[in-house]
């Protein structure tokens, strides 16, 4: 009995997506650790989040060439966007349109194929994290300057670079899902998700990140960020979804509160973000609850790595699941309004 369910074990990890896993940590632990070896921890963790939203759209299955064109893209579009954000800061009015077209953009898409999916998400992600320019304790962690649009830039090119030389390295053939052109051919025969949730994925971002300004909610960038995840065009998915990040983040929270009340050493802290880092593919290609907490342990602690000088970011855990909540509470309001036949059919 015993034998028969470690075999079980065994078959089931064998199954999990470890080369992603691999991939994903070398591409967002070098910026991190070149970052706080050389003393500049905020340039390091711009690299590293360019390699996150990059990283991503690289994790999406297919041939090498199609996996390299996305990727390439997907850096040049994510990076755009966040400079554009960083540019349009001081501009309210500007931002909120930027994100509500960039958003029905975005939903547009959704379903055309997986990479242009991720990409175009991660676009939006982008242009409010260079608009949000990671504030908090009243101060502005990051000003998206010039040195810091490069460090972005770079971070999607070193994620660029592990792909080719993971190409070099391993020539195995990999389980193509669909190839990058079809979704270009569904584009153009309006097969993606419609209209109707691109207007309902765009003016939901909008009303998340201008509405929790107004509202004075902290970190208005973590409330449109979660929307902007968890939203589908299916009701029971949605909901699922919210559900699965609501109570992923809740752990990843406290994980993240007992790592910090450990530890204040930087480098410690960066092995803890790195040891989260795997987990993230594999959530997203198995649990999307497992991905959740991973995401919270390694953005808390990077965060935290920001905030030494403030006493680390405490402040800031209970925000991000309040956030969190507010995301998904504002997502499954708005499911239910634009697709109320679905909440019927379920």
């Amino acid at each position: 009995m015993l034998q028969s369910s470690l075999h079980r074990i065994w078959v089931k990890l064998k199954l999990l997506p470890w080369n992603q896993a691999l991939r994903y940590t070398v591409e967002i632990s070098v910026p991190l650790i070149a970052g706080v070896a050389v003393g500049q921890i905020r340039y390091g963790v711009v690299a590293l989040i360019g390699s996150v939203y990059v990283g991503l759209v690289a994790n999406v299955d297919g041939s090498f060439r199609d996996r390299l064109l996305a990727t390439v893209t997907g850096a040049i579009l994510i990076t755009g966007c966040a400079y554009l954000g960083g540019l349009f800061a001081n501009l309210p009015i500007v931002v909120d349109l930027g994100v509500l077209l960039l958003g029905v953009a975005a939903g547009w898409l959704h379903t055309s194929h997986k990479a242009i999916e991720v990409m175009c998400r991660f676009a939006v992600v982008g242009f409010l994290f260079g608009a949000s320019q990671l504030s908090a304790f009243g101060t502005k962690l990051i000003d998206l300057d010039h040195r810091a649009a490069v460090a972005f830039l770079a971070g999607g090119i070193w994620t660029i670079l592990v792909v080719a030389i993971e190409n070099l390295l391993c020539r195995k053939p990999p389980i193509v899902e669909s190839k990058l052109y079809e979704g270009w051919v569904r584009i153009r025969a309006r097969q993606t998700a419609g209209l109707r949730f691109g207007l309902c994925y765009g003016v939901v971002a909008a009303i998340a990140f201008t509405g929790s300004g107004l509202l004075g909610l902290p970190r208005p960038f973590w409330v449109a960020v979660t929307t902007l995840m968890v939203m589908q065009p299916d009701s029971r998915a949605t909901v699922r979804r919210t559900l699965q990040r609501l109570f992923g983040t809740l752990i990843g929270v406290l994980v993240v509160g007992g790592i910090i009340h450990l530890t204040q050493n930087p480098w410690l802290l960066t092995a803890c973000s790195i040891m989260a880092a795997p987990f993230v593919p594999i959530g997203l290609a198995r649990n999307y609850t497992v991905c959740c907490v991973a995401t919270t342990v390694l953005v808390m602690v990077v965060i935290d790595l920001l905030t030494l000088t403030h006493g680390g970011d405490l402040v800031l855990l209970p925000v991000r699941f309040y956030a969190t909540a507010v995301g998904c509470l504002l997502t499954v309001i708005s499911t239910a309004i634009a697709y109320p036949q679905l909440w019927w059919r379920n």
